[in-house]
């Protein structure tokens, strides 16, 4: 199999935007301020030739060096600065269209004319601007197509034409209106009954590295995972993390619950079921949870984050078919796979960015194809985007240092405890305030119950207006 190098690894704050406009003008700054200073070198260097050549000595200092040192320095500083202007205008547009989807019409008109402020003074920004939309609508479909056309074997036609459908595949997303979730989005609908069961408790520490975030993502029985951290202050915090789908038609994680989540933004299952979790866990509106997912997990997690129940300082998907506009408190990591199906959903998410700042998107195109890779959802696989996780952890851009900090911050607690849930759904036949515990009877956690959450015989699956819990044994601490 070949393997990726880090320079495969795009990293971006947005769509379209590359950088950050603050970072890219302050880069500029710093070139003119060191342009000037090439000019005071080269004025000095020719004082000092003047001052040595009349004392009969000939001296050529590299004054013509420091000239085109400082000229080039500008001439860049000037780059910077168009490349800043026209993502400005990429954010600016960006935000004018979500003003009108919120129904200000005035912020949007606002938001626009600064935009053609920014235009009128550097024309060449439109068309910069023209160029990276381009790339960036562009993208995707490359990368499915690279993924999915088959070889054209001796006494075959032409293959199919898979540029073509992922064309038309990604225009349906944007003429639908999905792929991108604005800011304030709340799941409607009425909630599914589930039951969720405790699987397993133990201890464990903070995760340092995006491929441990990867690695306690839960697969088979287990569908969720919530780690308690209590800080010195005697505080609490959480972690989440939330698996794929699963094919088990009495899954919560089901495929029913991805159209629910996708299509029509609707209480689904597998959320119900994570909502419940988190709660178990001991966590209470208002509290500090940090999020991750894969795939429908990805789903979960960022709708959880809009729902605005907990306070959600950190969100991190993998392969998520959406891409939520989290606000200015959360910051939001999605690693994507340009030649991922599931990505592709996402129809390349915002243009501009979108979380605090620091925020970023992370993507490439995995080795191999469909046809000599791994498989048909090969670059979908959990698998994949570990290798990614990994290129990430390895990176020395500066925007991963703000994921670091968050690993310093939990890594602070004085404890960690890790609870792993399954979820099922609840047939409707079935009254939800009696249904059976899922699972077996496991035994009680040494070396007693976790502090803070109220034990229940492990049997008797309690359940609320939607959801139960029934209790297991240890977890895997991972």
């Amino acid at each position: 199999m070949t393997v990726a190098s880090d320079d495969d690894l795009d990293i971006r704050s947005g769509g379209v935007v590359a950088v950050d406009t603050e970072t890219l003008r302050a880069a500029a700054a710093r070139l003119i301020a060191e342009g000037a200073q090439c000019d005071d070198l080269r004025a000095s260097l020719d004082q000092a030739r003047r001052i040595v050549q009349a004392e009969g000595v000939w001296f050529v200092p590299p004054a013509g060096a420091a000239a085109q040192a400082g000229e080039r320095s500008r001439r860049l500083a000037g780059d910077l600065q168009t490349m800043a202007d026209t993502y400005e205008v990429a954010e600016l547009v960006s935000a004018a269209a979500v003003a009108d989807a919120a129904g200000d019409g005035d912020l949007a008109s606002d938001l626009r004319q600064r935009a053609q402020g920014i235009v009128a003074a550097d024309p060449f920004v439109a068309a910069k601007l023209t160029a990276l939309v381009a790339r960036w609508q562009s993208q995707t479909r490359i990368g499915l197509t690279e993924q999915y056309t088959p070889p054209l074997l001796p006494g075959m036609g032409a293959p199919v034409n898979v540029a073509a459908l992922a064309l038309f595949a990604t225009s349906l997303i944007g003429i639908a209106g999905r792929g991108t979730v604005s800011q304030g989005t709340r799941l409607g609908g009425p909630a599914d009954p589930v039951a969720i069961t405790r699987n397993g408790v133990g201890r464990t520490s903070a995760p340092m590295s995006l491929t441990q975030v990867v690695d306690r993502i839960p697969q088979g029985e287990n569908r969720v995972r919530v780690e308690r951290y209590t800080m010195p202050n005697g505080s609490r915090q959480f972690m989440v993390y939330a698996a794929g789908t699963a094919g088990d038609e009495r899954e919560a994680w089901d495929w029913p619950a991805n159209i629910d989540l996708y299509a029509d933004h609707e209480r689904a299952a597998s959320f119900e079921a994570t909502m419940a979790a988190v709660a178990d866990a001991g966590a209470q509106p208002g509290d500090t949870v940090n999020l991750a997912g894969y795939s429908q997990g990805g789903l979960v997690a960022s709708f959880v984050a809009l729902d605005g129940t907990y306070d959600v300082p950190l969100l991190i998907t993998f392969g998520d078919p959406v891409q939520a506009d989290v606000g200015s408190d959360t910051l939001s990591v999605a690693l994507r796979h340009d030649d991922d199906p599931v990505s592709a959903l996402a129809n390349g998410g915002f243009a501009a960015g979108v979380g605090a700042d620091g925020s970023f998107v992370a993507s490439r195109d995995t080795p191999g194809t469909a046809w000599t890779g791994e498989g048909a959802i090969g670059s979908h696989q959990l698998d994949a985007y570990r290798e990614t996780a990994g290129m990430l952890d390895g990176s020395t851009d500066p925007r991963m240092d703000a994921v670091r900090e968050r690993w310093q911050a939990l890594s602070q607690a004085t404890s960690v405890e890790a609870f792993v849930y399954g979820a099922a759904r609840v047939p409707a036949e079935i009254d939800p305030l009696k249904v059976p515990a899922i699972s077996g009877a496991w035994p009680t956690p040494a070396p007693g119950p976790a502090p803070g959450v109220p034990q229940v015989p492990a049997a008797s699956g309690v359940v609320g207006s939607a959801t139960g819990v029934s209790r297991g044994g240890s977890a895997d601490a991972g």
